[in-house]
């Protein structure tokens, strides 16, 4: 299963994302983050669970919400446009927010360059390390499935 290929559920998003299920359910309120939807149930493909994790970073490095919500569809913008398979290709992939814009970079020289040409405090973060995260995740959610099913064909 390709990285595009994956969904989780809100459960697993909000541990990926070390958010509570009552946040993300706020942010979806709000219409920051909001999920597709299978009947009842919320599911995040795999773009979807990147764009909750780098909003957990960003407010966990102190992005206001009101910020955060002004940069959500161009965050999302930026995370549909560069696709994961891009993303995964590189070792560091940043976005870089002054809460107003957001700003790609996908080398460490143009990270530098970006942060040399704002002229005001910005927060940055490492997509790479969230996709990683969430690739983890399924990894370990994989083994623990077939893992049981070998239990269960073996008893």
């Amino acid at each position: 299963m390709t990285a595009c290929e994956l969904v989780f559920r809100t459960a697993e998003v909000a541990r990926i994302a070390e958010v509570s299920l009552r946040q993300l359910q706020i942010w979806e309120e709000k219409k920051v983050a909001v999920a597709s939807r299978r009947g009842r149930v919320r599911i995040y493909d795999t773009t979807q669970a990147l764009f909750v994790v780098v909003c957990a970073e960003l407010r966990r490095r102190g992005l206001s919400f009101q910020r955060l919500k002004r940069v959500a569809a161009e965050l999302r913008r930026i995370l549909v446009d560069h696709r994961l398979a891009e993303i995964a290709g590189h070792r560091h992939v940043f976005l870089l927010t002054d809460g107003r814009r957001v700003h790609f970079a996908d080398s460490p020289n143009k990270t530098c360059e970006l942060v040399s040409n704002l002229f005001r405090p910005c927060i940055c973060v490492n997509v790479s390390d969230c996709l990683q995260r969430i690739q983890n995740a399924a990894l370990t959610e994989n083994l623990r499935e077939s893992c049981s099913a070998t239990r269960s064909a073996s008893e």
